[in-house]
């Protein structure tokens, strides 16, 4: 027996050790593979449950969508446009009213139950959304269903495009919107109806205002002719008695005239430089005759605080004024009644060029009750029947009160115990007017204001009316003419020259308005012919009548009943408006205004008569006026040829605008105008040779101004 050689055996060995060396380092390597696979196995399954987790929470979310829709109840739709179908959901059933077995719609069935007259709308809409112009698509239109049309409103965006950009799904939703639609009618029929009851109520006015007022007219103009003649002492008292009842009832028209403004947003406010102080004083003036005949004291204080110039309206702070003077007058048996007028302790809240003022009426009257002080303000309201019954009044005095204020930026506030008087205080903004020259005063009396040889076309269809403007007319210094409706007017206007028209508004054959357009027409057509002054005299005096007027030619208004100062205030300013180059008048005045100036009375700078009268005949102030307005003048010469050097618009048009008005303020028309001109020039900015045009035409103007003014100044 034989045996293998040593080196053999280990060299088997060796060879079995390496090939099980390499089995394992195989297994090494498939482990490591498995494993491998097995983790990656593992992130799949993670990414599929993750996966899984957001569709669960997609699928929640569509169904909490979905009970939303239907809360709401809406439809959902969505527009597969590769296939060209829509998918509707149920709510569609329920709107249209029928049971639909297939949810997908062709689009030109859905297209077919839109009304005709929205389909345009619908598609323009669809078609700004699917090209981007639009970021989403929104329509309002009708719908056919099995109980009629249907207002639907369709909310939806693209949801799907593809790489081009181009839209492959649009998503959205309809709801139902037919009460909604319904309810918008019925509130636009309802506002149609309270505009149309309005304006029928604003004409009713109108017409009750004329109605009222034109026989107001004569009662109280007549009354004024009585009581020029001789009377006894009875006949006397009747005519008062009969002045007072009249009065009333103006002031009962005035106040449901001034409310219904209110009310309808038509209530105008002027912006004019006034006598704070003096203004105040007039407004006490005229009930201190009343309070007298009671034994009552009536004070007045302004505090030395108060400038005695602002800018605002005059007329509305006196009617506040006056209104509650008035009551303080009607409601004191004895004592006293003070007027206080100061500088509001609270200045807040305004502007730099504004104010505040404080004014305080108080009275020792019978005071008004506690729970009655809520509803004072209201209108139509008293403190209680007995004292409507003892005092008479309507209760609108105070509502309009309380609103005037408010307009002018304040308010109204009562103090009162009953049996120990009443306190009424109320705040009112004003802008300051420090480096203005003059001021609003108050027009000036009818014996004031000399009319000699003016020659006067009076169109007046009302025979009381006629009496009562030829009485005045006479007083006043004029020759007339009467024409009875517009035809007649127009036609004795063509054929015979005339210094004014006092023209009635409501007139047969041909209204005032059309009477007087004609009349500009003619003129425009014949330069040759002038600008006839035309004053408005009419019982018209709503919001509005007084734009209307104008609007239609004529150059003043006055409403009636006639106050003969205002009727010469209108006749004073149609005729410093446009005056007639050919009509040869010129007021009358006194010796001395024309020794005075002289040359200067037939210079156009500066309307030394208008300027007299203005200043109440007060020569020496004048001559102040004179002296001060020329040292203004200069000052602001040399500043706006600073601004005009360095170009600085802001500085330039505040010394225009303040320039402005005191050449107004003096009279100087001319050249205020062309101060205005300016001003427009460089409120437009850029245009600096057009600014540099204008300055140097006001800069003439100006000069030939302070000409007139020296030889007043010297004089």
């Amino acid at each position: 027996m034989t045996h293998p050689a040593p080196d053999a055996d280990l060299q088997d060995a060796l060879s079995r050790l390496e090939a099980s060396s390499q089995r394992q380092l195989e297994l090494v390597r498939r482990v490591v593979a498995l494993t491998a696979e097995r983790d990656k196995l593992a992130a799949r399954v993670r990414q599929q449950d993750e996966e899984l987790g957001a569709s669960h929470k997609v699928l929640v979310a569509a169904k909490r969508h979905l009970m939303v829709s239907e809360a709401a109840r809406v439809a959902q739709w969505e527009w597969d446009m590769t296939g060209g179908k829509v998918l509707l959901g149920r709510r569609w059933d329920q709107m249209i009213g029928e049971v639909v077995e297939d949810r997908r719609w062709e689009l030109g069935a859905l297209e077919a139950r839109v009304h005709p007259d929205d389909l345009p709308t619908v598609r323009q809409a669809l078609k700004d959304a699917l090209s981007g112009k639009s970021d989403r698509y929104i329509a309002e239109h009708r719908v056919s269903t099995a109980h009629g049309w249907i207002w639907i409103e369709s909310i939806g965006m693209v949801t799907e495009r593809d790489a081009e950009g181009k839209p492959l799904r649009l998503t959205g939703f309809n709801s139902d919107v037919t009460a909604r639609r319904t309810m918008h009618a019925e509130i636009e029929q309802a506002r149609a109806q309270a505009e149309a009851s309005n304006r029928a109520k604003s004409e009713f006015l109108a017409n009750m205002s004329h109605e009222v007022r034109t026989p107001l007219n004569a009662v109280m103009g007549l009354t004024r002719l009585l009581h020029q003649s001789p009377l006894n002492e009875e006949q006397r008292q009747h005519l008062e008695l009969i002045d007072t009842a009249a009065t009333s009832l103006l002031a009962l028209l005035n106040d449901v005239l001034d409310l219904s403004k209110i009310e309808a947003g038509k209530l105008v406010f002027e912006q004019v430089r006034f006598d704070v102080g003096r203004w105040v004083r007039e407004a006490v003036a005229l009930h201190r005759p009343a309070a007298a005949k009671k034994g009552l004291k009536v004070e007045v204080e302004i505090a030395d605080g108060v400038p005695w110039k602002v800018a605002g309206d005059p007329g509305r702070l006196r009617q506040v004024i006056s209104n509650l003077v008035s009551n303080a007058v009607k409601f004191t048996d004895f004592g006293r009644i003070s007027v206080t007028a100061r500088m509001a302790p609270n200045q807040s809240e305004l502007r730099r060029d504004q104010l505040r003022l404080l004014f305080t009426v108080r009275d020792t009257g019978i005071g008004v009750p506690e729970d009655k002080q809520a509803h004072i303000f209201e209108a139509f309201t008293q403190a209680d029947a007995s004292i409507t019954r003892r005092y008479g009044g309507t209760g609108l005095g105070l509502a309009i009160c309380a609103r005037l204020v408010s307009m002018m930026g304040g308010a109204l506030h009562l103090l009162s115990r009953p049996g120990e008087g009443s306190t009424f205080r109320f705040t009112a903004v004003f802008e300051q007017a420090a480096d203005e020259m003059s001021v609003l005063t108050e027009p000036a009396p009818l014996e004031a204001v000399t009319l000699q040889g003016l020659h006067v076309l009076v169109a007046e269809d009302h025979a009381v009316n006629e009496l009562l403007m030829r009485k005045l007319l006479t007083q006043m210094g004029c020759t007339f003419h009467v024409a009875r409706n517009g035809e007649e007017a127009l036609r004795c206007w063509t054929g015979e020259r005339f210094d004014l028209v006092l023209m009635d508004v409501q007139m047969p054959v041909l209204s005032g308005l059309d009477a007087v357009a004609r009349m500009r027409a003619l003129e425009a057509a014949e330069p040759g012919r002038g600008h006839t002054p035309v004053v408005a005299l009419t019982a018209h005096a709503m919001a509005g009548d007084r734009e209307r007027c104008l609007a239609a030619g004529m150059d003043s208004y006055v409403s009636k009943p006639v106050s003969p100062a205002l009727l010469a205030q209108a006749i004073q300013e149609a005729r410093a408006a446009r005056r007639a180059p050919d009509s040869g008048w010129e007021p009358a005045g006194p010796d001395d205004v024309d020794d005075l100036f002289g040359a200067v009375m037939e210079s156009t700078p500066v309307d030394m008569r208008q300027l007299v009268r203005t200043l109440g005949g007060d020569l020496e102030m004048v001559r102040e006026i004179a002296v001060a307005m020329r040292s203004d003048m200069e000052v602001r010469r040399l500043a706006i040829e600073k601004a005009l050097a360095e170009r600085d618009a802001s500085a330039g048009k505040e010394q225009v605008h303040a320039l402005k008005g005191a050449l107004a303020s003096i009279c100087a028309q001319p050249a205020a105008q062309l101060a205005k001109k300016l001003e427009s020039a460089w409120r437009e900015g850029g245009d600096w040779e057009t600014v540099q045009v204008a300055a140097d035409l006001l800069a003439r103007e100006v000069a030939r101004v302070d000409a007139a003014l020296a030889q007043v100044a010297e004089g």
